[in-house]
């Protein structure tokens, strides 16, 4: 055997291939972009997005009603904005009070999605 014949043949040593080498390289690059590109829009957005609530501007006053025997939230968007549509009404008084779709019981404080 010779040292060409030898070396060619090593027990237990590899070599990687030219696309071997290339994916060796090229995944951890490719992660590292993608992980770089997910933390800029991250801080991007939290960067660019309005402010939930400044000093500057004062927050408006949320107003409430007391739920009487037999009002609905139907009757309650009627009395409250007169002229709009209720089911619109209807909707944002259930978000805002987080009602989930029940009906509000008598005596309970509801906050109204605009000042009456």
């Amino acid at each position: 055997m010779t040292l060409a014949h030898a070396a060619q043949h090593r027990p237990g040593g590899f070599r990687l291939t030219r696309r071997g080498r290339l994916v060796l390289r090229g995944v951890p690059l490719i992660l590292s972009v993608c992980a770089l590109t997910a933390a800029a829009v991250f801080f991007a957005g939290i960067l660019l997005s309005p402010p939930a609530a400044s000093a500057d501007v004062p927050a408006a006053e949320l107003q409430t009603i007391t739920v009487m025997p037999g009002d609905s939230l139907w009757s309650i968007a009627q009395t409250v904005a007169p002229g709009q549509d209720p089911y619109v009404i209807v909707e944002r008084l259930d978000q805002l009070n987080s009602l989930e779709g029940r009906a509000p019981e008598p005596g309970e404080e509801l906050f109204l999605p605009f000042a009456a």
